[in-house]
């Protein structure tokens, strides 16, 4: 992947999140349509809905729904469990900066995937990578030919 297309894709990313409709985050969370619009009323989720259209979901807010379900099947109140996965969509964001921010391309290390994280410090010496196996993602530190 070349380094424009990477920025692009970065920045429409950043700047626009996919829109679901109501019965889409209803099918992929197991939540009625009939609970969502009344968390909704209640201001514990939030959608988009022009004048004549249907509600509208973003990524994010099918991720604190599913959360929430989770959170209420172990016996948390709607509050709280509103509230616990609010926190969990804070660091969600955090996490989606991170890897725009920090990806830099995909490599092949030891015959595995990985994704270049840029370099690891202003030195810019060292490139760190993200190995993914199967077992895990392991971290590995690579030096930089000059």
């Amino acid at each position: 992947m070349d380094k424009e297309f990477q920025q692009k894709l970065a920045q429409i990313m950043k700047e626009n999140d996919w829109h679901l409709g109501i019965g889409d985050v209803s099918n992929a969370t197991g939540v009625s349509q009939t609970k969502l619009r009344y968390w909704e009323r209640k201001g514990y989720i939030e959608s988009t809905q022009g004048k004549g259209q249907n509600r509208k979901f973003t990524y994010s807010m099918l991720m604190k729904v599913y959360q929430m379900k989770l959170l209420l099947d172990q016996g948390y109140t709607l509050a709280v469990a509103a509230q616990k996965a609010e926190s969990k969509s804070h660091e969600l964001k955090l996490l989606k900066q991170v890897l725009f921010d920090r990806f830099e391309g995909m490599a092949e290390i030891d015959g595995h995937p990985a994704v270049n994280l840029g370099f690891l410090d202003d030195r810019e010496d060292s490139l760190l990578y993200a190995v993914v196996k199967k077992d895990g993602t392991k971290f590995k530190v690579v030096p930089v030919k000059k």
